[in-house]
């Protein structure tokens, strides 16, 4: 429990002041400990570092799976599935979500210099990866998606636009409004699922 109460003062302390102007003093003292108490779960300031960027990116990856995982639960007919996209697409749209993506980007950024939190965020994909999967099988099984649509590529399809799109914000050949990315989005959508109820597959 100390731990993980270091690494989200950690990464409170990355948000409020960047890697750059980094204090463990003040990490210390958002988490109610003391420096020395903090340096007995880490080995130094660096390792300090990868392992909140790890925690913080594994805390968003599983927060971003949330997208795709909570409105699958219950999905049993083409219907479900395309009630449960319009959910995925909301959701995916809130301002939080954007900071989400941000932190991730961020996340991603550090981790090529260090290789603890590299293994820790290859970690974290494979971990939110195997859970999306096992949430999207059932619809392969209950042949809810349109021929040629495997379980995989829909999944991967929706996780990249909603990632790819903060890559793609401001002003310039490729903007566009909300309501006409919605629109498109749920086009897509649609073309994804069966457009007829058959029988599961045995």
């Amino acid at each position: 429990m100390t731990r993980d109460k270091i690494l989200d003062a950690a990464a409170l302390e990355i948000e409020r002041n960047g890697l750059t102007q980094f204090r463990v003093k003040r990490v210390a003292s958002e988490a109610g400990i003391s420096v020395a108490l903090l340096y007995s779960y880490f080995e130094d300031r660096e390792g300090l570092i990868a392992e909140t960027i790890v925690h913080r990116f594994r805390q968003v990856l599983l927060g971003t799976a949330g997208i795709f995982t909570e409105p699958l639960k219950n999905v049993k007919t083409a219907d479900d599935l395309r009630g449960a996209l319009k959910i995925m697409i909301a959701d995916a749209q809130l301002p939080n979500r954007t900071e989400a993506r941000i932190l991730r980007i961020e996340g991603i950024s550090f981790a090529h210099h260090n290789p603890t939190a590299s293994a820790g965020i290859l970690a974290a994909k494979a971990e939110v990866s195997d859970l999306i999967v096992s949430c999207v099988q059932p619809l392969v099984e209950k042949n809810l998606l349109a021929q040629g649509m495997s379980g995989i590529a829909f999944a991967r399809i929706w996780y990249a636009l909603f990632f790819g799109q903060i890559a793609l914000e401001g002003e310039h050949s490729l903007s566009i409004g909300t309501a006409e990315w919605l629109t498109a989005l749920n086009v897509l959508a649609n073309a994804m699922v069966t457009s007829d109820e058959r029988e599961p597959a045995h």
